[in-house]
């Protein structure tokens, strides 16, 4: 019986299934915070974030927490693929934070 590799895949571009811009926050907002923060997200073969951590910060707190609660609560994934079978993979994911977009 062949043995199925399970470790999850990194580096992978992860395929978004249902990925809603955050909410400015108020406090960014108001100090006029732009940036960009750089989340690391590890999914499950559900497609769920397990874990997401800050990979590179934005240099605002308020926005870096903002992302990684949104992702966290409210982001799914295509499950990554391996050999027609569904695996964890590791990810990074940008989150950009433009006032001018609103």
């Amino acid at each position: 019986m062949p043995t199925i590799d399970t470790t999850p895949m990194s580096g992978v571009a992860l395929q978004y299934a249902n990925a809603p811009a955050p909410d400015y926050p108020r406090a960014a907002l108001t100090a006029g915070a732009e940036g960009v923060v750089l989340l690391e997200v590890h999914v499950g073969t559900d497609g769920r974030p397990m874990d997401v951590r800050i990979h590179r910060s934005s240099g605002n707190r308020d926005l870096d927490r903002a992302a990684l609660r949104h992702v966290q609560r409210m982001w799914t994934f295509q499950p990554a693929m391996r050999n027609g079978i569904a695996v964890e993979a590791i990810g990074l994911v940008p989150i950009a934070f433009n006032l001018s977009k609103g």
